[in-house]
């Protein structure tokens, strides 16, 4: 095929062609979601500009899951993304939204890095992106021993693709023996595969640096404290069982992959899986390890570039992230059926003189001008969402202290007992040390107040067995509820409560008023819309039942099945 323009010279054979292709290049921009990685096909969503060079954007979770790509962001919404030692700024205003993902322009940094790139049509006529990196070469494999941590470093020829599924590292070399005698000598669990060498990535993170390029693995021997840890002693594991259906709507077929269960009469229980702390990405089966899940679904949704929660969630009564914009929720009480439905929080402070301010958000990733709660169920550290933030903290029913914008920069500790508030866009408060205020909050509806576990993502899609899908309630864009994508689910039909994956098979996957009749088909009566596309992910006793897209990307919270203590 022949691309829309052709890249510099690359250190390897160029990718097939099919003249076919021709009928791209007439064509600009392109928008596809068929996408290929040294040969590993997988849906993401990309877009292709022509030119002389061309430009194309990669989504963000995609550059971090298969490539390696580091991220680090600032308080402006700006990225710094960091390869091999090459960095790359991406202001907020030059990130794009690529279907439900975030999108970065990458064409010309991956060039430089010698990553070739071609658009292709597939066998359909549809377009189809290429995206290859020559195996590197070990040089060489180091080791040091400092402060209780394990570091190997495989100096490269040059940059490889390091590709992060689950709790797998996965990487491509042309000499691979070598890499992998020294990672096992060193104690790490590494194999060799037909395709690449995978090394267990539990308790292991990983860098990539440059000049020359080098792939480090860094293991801690001893731990204080773990960034996961259980909320409760994990339970036993066994006896939960994947089940499957194909179910056609419109022509097209659909799979479900689903585990259920009966919360009132079995032995097992539903808990939302989190980490120990609001800021921060993992895998679900690192998640659903951490609480000794059987079974673990992804859940709400997440802003992946600050990787800050966006909905609610709520374990044993605390609040770990508050609700927002009135959407969809499942709440549960152990041992009872879960209940459905919309939700949302009122919280505001107020004074002895009667003054009143309403609180957008507790313990959130969504922001707005004027004030936000924090508390230490966020984290030990507040750091600020935006720029110029004053905090204000509170304990006993009083202003304890005021932190102007130039202090909170460093961050802001987070105190058992206390609160944080933060105001933003120039709103203020008339408050100073010692002042006497008021914390108050409602809950509507009223009864999910009793209800100690809940997680909200949305939309709601069914309820009492009728569809109920309405986005802009739930303040949801059209452009997101006529997207074709992989979808998580938590349901129940009135007995059972799934666990579900919906894919397409040979498409995309489903609308979400699509999802909707394929749920009432499948004999559900209420249904409530998780993060899909790349984040959607089904496992069944650390295995994956299905990774939406393909991808492996990290999310932010999760639903998860655990066997129930014996008595």
């Amino acid at each position: 095929m022949l691309p829309l323009s052709l890249p510099p010279p690359l250190p390897f054979d160029p990718l097939p062609l099919d003249p076919s292709a021709a009928l791209i290049s007439q064509l600009a921009p392109q928008e596809g979601t068929s996408i290929s990685v040294n040969g590993k096909k997988m849906l993401a969503p990309w877009r292709w500009e022509n030119g002389n060079p061309s430009k194309f954007w990669l989504p963000l979770d995609l550059l971090e899951a298969q490539f390696g790509v580091s991220k680090t962001s600032a308080a402006n919404g700006s990225l710094n993304l960091s390869w091999y030692g090459s960095q790359l700024l991406v202001p907020a205003e030059n990130q794009r939204s690529l279907q439900d993902e975030v999108g970065v322009e990458v064409s010309e940094w991956f060039r430089n890095l010698g990553v070739g790139s071609q658009l292709q049509t597939s066998a359909k006529g549809t377009p189809h992106l290429a995206i290859e990196l020559p195996a590197a070469r070990v040089l060489q494999v180091r080791y040091s021993r400092l402060q209780g941590q394990l570091r190997v470093v495989l100096d490269l020829s040059g940059p490889t693709l390091l590709q992060k599924q689950n709790e797998t590292f996965q990487f491509k070399i042309s000499n691979p023996e070598l890499a992998l005698r020294g990672l096992r000598q060193q104690g790490f669990a590494a194999q060799l595969t037909d395709t690449a060498l995978q090394l267990n990535s539990q308790g292991i993170s990983s860098l990539t640096l440059g000049n020359p390029a080098r792939l480090v693995f860094d293991q801690t021997l001893q731990r204080a404290t773990a960034d996961l840890e259980f909320r409760n002693a994990p339970p036993e594991i066994g006896g939960v069982a994947m089940e499957r259906r194909v179910i056609t709507l419109n022509g097209q077929r659909y799979q479900l992959s689903f585990v259920r269960f009966d919360p009132v009469r079995s032995n097992y229980a539903l808990v939302p899986l989190s980490r120990n702390r609001m800021e921060g990405l993992v895998s679900l089966t690192a998640l659903a390890r951490s609480q000794g899940a059987l079974a673990a679904i992804n859940g709400g949704f997440f802003n992946r570039v600050r990787e800050l929660p966006l909905g609610g969630l709520r374990d044993q009564g605390a609040w770990l992230s508050g609700p927002i914009l009135n959407r969809g929720a499942i709440a549960w009480q152990p041992g009872q059926q879960p209940v459905f439905g919309n939700i949302r929080m009122e919280e505001w402070l107020s004074d002895k003189q009667g003054n009143r301010w309403p609180i957008g958000a507790l313990n959130s990733g969504y922001v707005q001008k004027g004030l936000g709660h924090y508390n230490n169920l966020w984290g030990n550290v507040y750091r600020p969402i935006t720029s110029q933030e004053t905090g204000w903290i509170l304990e006993n029913g009083r202003v304890l202290e005021i932190w102007f914008a130039d202090q909170m920069a460093a961050g802001v500790p987070l105190r058992q007992g206390q609160a944080l508030l933060v105001a933003r866009g120039n709103s203020d408060l008339n408050l100073q040390p010692g002042d006497e205020i008021q914390l108050q909050r409602n809950l509507f509806p009223k009864h999910f107040e009793a209800l100690p576990h809940l997680l909200q993502a949305g939309p709601l899609l069914l309820n009492q067995g009728v569809v109920v899908l309405d986005g802009p309630a739930e303040n949801f864009s059209a452009a997101f509820m006529a997207q074709r994508a992989p979808r998580s689910v938590v349901a129940g039909d009135g007995e059972q409560v799934w666990l579900i994956a919906l894919d397409g098979l040979d498409n995309r996957g489903p609308t979400l008023a699509e999802s909707a009749e394929l749920l009432l088909q499948a004999g559900l009566k209420q249904a409530l819309n998780l993060d899909g596309g790349s984040s959607t992910a089904l496992l069944v006793e650390g295995k994956g039942g299905l990774s939406g897209r393909g991808i492996g990307s990290a999310i932010h919270n999760g639903l998860g099945l655990v066997k129930r203590p014996t008595r």
